[in-house]
Formats: structure tokens, C-alpha cells, sequence
């Protein structure tokens, strides 16, 4: 089943799984918005399916801090040692979760240290929409 599901989200990706250097030399970058139209990011690594989904990667670099804050509610992630991840939101009414991966598990190759973002919840200006919807 899980594979059936990663394979599916794959076939369903507008955006490339993987963002190569040469496509930001040769088309520029790409910028991403929260469906609001607050700029959130620009460029990526990867696409990462998991078990839980797509989730576009983004490194530290790559994030504008200014449009993110992590909501009072979220604040322990920061400090807990137990937290897998520290949650982060969009400034703007659309309210973008960001996932901020604090450890690695089991059912997605996440790295520690990088944003992860659903791609339903983003457009860019490359890509009005980044992945199709389960038909």
C-alpha cells in the first residue's frame, strides 16, 4: 500500500522530484508563495514522499525567515529533546505549516536541519500548481 501511495504522489508531481543546479543557472530561480502570495522560499533540494505525503525540501538558506514564525502554542519544540520536529507557520492568513526537522524517522528520508513543506499548500512562479490532486 505505501509504496502504491509514493508511487502514485510521483506520477502526480508537476514540479521536478529533484531540483538540479543547472535548472537554476539556466531558468533562474524558482520562487515559491503561500497560496496567499507571501514569498516563503525560493529554489529547493528535493521532493520527499513518505508515508505521510509529499513534502518539497528546502535548506536554511533557501527559507525567508521574515514571512515565518513559530506559533506560541509550538514554542516547547524548541527546547523539548524529544520532538521530532520544530513547527513553524506562514505570517499570512493562509497559514502555511512548516516542518522544521529537529531527528530523523522511520517512514520518510527527512534530513535534520531542513524545511519540509507540502507542496499543496504552496505555488510558485514557475509552476502554478505543483502537484495534481489524488484523482
Amino acid at each position: 500500500m505505501r509504496k502504491k501511495y509514493r508511487e502514485d504522489c510521483r506520477k502526480r508531481l508537476i514540479i521536478p522530484e529533484i531540483y538540479p543546479l543547472t535548472e537554476i543557472v539556466s531558468r533562474g530561480n524558482i520562487y515559491f508563495y503561500t497560496k496567499s502570495g507571501t514569498p516563503i522560499a525560493k529554489n529547493y533540494v528535493r521532493v520527499v514522499i513518505g508515508d505521510r505525503g509529499p513534502y518539497i525540501e528546502f535548506t536554511e538558506k533557501n527559507m525567508n525567515h521574515d514571512a515565518l514564525r513559530i506559533p506560541d502554542s509550538q514554542m516547547w519544540r524548541v527546547s523539548h529533546g524529544g520532538c521530532y520536529y520544530i513547527e513553524l507557520r506562514s505570517t499570512d492568513e493562509a497559514y502555511v505549516k512548516v516542518y522544521l526537522q529537529k531527528r530523523a524517522v522511520k517512514y520518510a528520508d527527512y534530513v535534520v536541519g531542513f524545511y519540509y513543506i507540502s507542496p499543496f499548500e504552496l505555488k510558485s512562479d514557475k509552476y502554478p500548481i505543483l502537484i495534481t490532486k489524488e484523482s
